[in-house]
């Protein structure tokens, strides 16, 4: 055993069976392990992990009914649960080229094959605790998304540590590729391939270029590295990228069809599939796509409302309108408590109904939609906040169509290609005179309202600027130019009066409504680091 010990690291291990869990157990605490936690299933470990920071995580694939392995990680990692140090392992006794893939898409630290014994657990526990136990300040930068300093500090490791140095290096170009540091990475990239012809720097090469919108050598880039290795199945999706982009729907589909052979198991892509088709107008693929997406999602987080109704549109495309009605009503089951699904379950039947001729019943379907968001009229999708204006309209209630434009509009003020489509509809409904006013009359309050309360932060009038905020996040709570200028107004506040958790919290959530938005990139990095800046004095002091 020498001096090795996992004394004071915090294990979970994730298996259906209790004989395999106390199995494992009895592997580790030979080693001094003290703090094991256990999970039965896959939505057991999903709470677990996301209540508590392991260092180690042996997760099993097959967990019986619910979430898989593959789930359970794909859903901690994007509800942004997994620290960057904490080891996951998956476990499994299956093998098939299928789970393995789809498994190892979502990046597990390691994959260990059942039976194995305690040397084998031993020692893939220690590589992998090794390779991260003296990164504390780089992973401390990821968990944090502080991509400045986890660029410096794997400069820094690459440098320091040789013998994992390419993986510092891949590391780094996927941050400057998320700063857009496009110039840098393209150095980074060809420095290694000069080197040695690693498949991620000529992916991250191939991505840089689509980037950079030079479709045309991306998908070169993308086609060669396929070419050397199938197996390597992001570049089938990016290639469909460059051929979608360029027109080429028919061969972006083939693309996306040949990544599927090789990996079926992913949401994504079967619903990538399923929108190709449909242009392409191949109905047959595509309702096979979307029966599939509906199977590969189940019990993920990447399930959606969508994937029932787009499922229902297609097979009534195929005049099978039974069937569609028959997965409507699945989705009201299936997300009974969720007010967005019953909403979108009402409109679908609705449009069924009146693509069958059974205008009476399409009527009866558009009244309980109508009468749901009413009665709760919170955030809804922009798909389908859109596909209810369009029903509303054309079912002679304008005034409720007004009401969801309304909203719509105050949480996308700013999104012209939005704008535009709701103008459409309206125009198609005859009604374009209302729209045009409606928008008008937000846009130019939201404007009004964040020209006001920058102003008063400019007048150090740190209060009143917040209680106006807090106003128009009420009206708008989706707003991005409302999000970021409140976390703002916040983060000085915080820093005039002091830190309290209940500001952090409203930081923190303005914050992550704004990650995606690439105009506002660069605010929000610098209000992100402001914020940890500040969590992290706490926690020192």
């Amino acid at each position: 055993m020498g001096l090795w010990s996992l004394k004071g690291k915090k294990i979970l291990i994730v298996d259906d069976f209790a004989e395999m869990r106390s199995t494992i157990r009895g592997m580790l605490v030979p080693y001094g392990a003290d703090d094991i936690s256990m999970a039965s299933n896959g939505e057991e470990a999903v709470d677990i992990i996301c209540q508590n920071n392991f260092d180690i995580i042996l997760c099993d694939y097959n967990l019986g009914d619910g979430k898989d392995g593959q789930q359970v990680l794909e859903e901690v990692k994007l509800r942004d649960k997994l620290a960057y140090s904490t080891v996951f392992i998956m476990v499994t006794a299956e093998n098939t080229s299928f789970m393995v893939m789809g498994a190892l898409e979502y990046q597990p630290d390691d994959y260990l094959s059942k039976p194995f014994t305690h040397s084998v657990l031993q020692n893939r526990i220690k590589k992998l605790l090794d390779k991260k136990g003296d990164l504390k300040k780089l992973a401390k930068a990821l968990d944090q998304h502080n991509n400045t300093t986890a660029i410096a500090l794997c400069t820094e490791e690459i440098n320091n540590k040789p013998r994992h140095r390419h993986e510092f290096l891949k590391l780094k170009c996927e941050l400057l590729i998320n700063e857009h540091r496009y110039d840098e990475a393209t150095e980074l990239c060809q420095q290694v391939m000069t080197e040695r012809n690693l498949p991620w720097a000529k992916f991250s090469f191939g991505k840089i270029l689509f980037l950079q919108q030079a479709y045309e050598d991306a998908k070169q880039i993308f086609e060669d590295l396929i070419q050397e290795n199938a197996a390597y199945i992001s570049a089938y999706d990016w290639l469909a990228k460059c051929q979608q982009i360029q027109g080429q729907t028919e061969a972006s589909q083939k693309t996306i069809e040949m990544a599927i052979e090789r990996s079926p198991k992913s949401v994504l892509r079967q619903r990538t599939l399923a929108d190709l088709a449909e242009q392409n107008n191949n109905l047959s693929i595509a309702e096979r796509a979307r029966k599939k997406t509906l199977r590969t999602a189940k019990n993920s987080i990447l399930c959606q409302s969508s994937d029932y109704t787009k499922l229902a549109n297609v097979l009534t495309a195929n005049d099978n309108s039974k069937e569609a009605l028959r997965i409507v009503d699945q989705l009201k089951h299936d997300f009974k408590n969720d007010s967005e699904a019953k909403l979108a379950a009402s409109v679908s039947k609705g449009k069924i109904y009146s693509q069958i001729g059974r205008e009476s019943e399409s009527r009866a379907a558009i009244d309980e939609a109508a009468e749901l968001f009413s009665k709760n009229q919170s955030h809804l999708s922009k798909e389908l906040a859109i596909e209810l204006t369009e029903a509303f309209l054309a079912n002679g209630k304008a005034d409720i169509a007004d009401k969801l434009v309304t909203q719509l509009i105050t949480n996308n003020h700013d999104n012209q290609e939005l704008l535009d489509k709701v103008s459409q509809i309206y125009k198609d409904a005859d009604s374009d005179n209302n729209v045009n006013q409606i928008v008008t009359a937000i846009r130019q309050e939201i404007i009004d309202t964040n020209n006001k309360g920058v102003k008063l932060l400019e007048n150090g009038k740190l209060e009143e600027s917040v209680a106006l905020f807090e106003q128009a996040l009420e009206r708008g709570p989706e707003n991005q130019a409302i999000n970021i200028n409140s976390a703002q107004a916040y983060i000085m506040l915080i820093k005039q009066r002091g830190s309290k958790p209940p500001l952090l919290a409203k930081v923190r959530r303005c914050l992550d409504k704004t990650s995606n938005n690439e105009k506002l990139r660069k605010r929000h990095q610098l209000l992100n680091k402001a914020y940890w800046d500040i969590v992290n004095k706490m926690h020192e002091g």
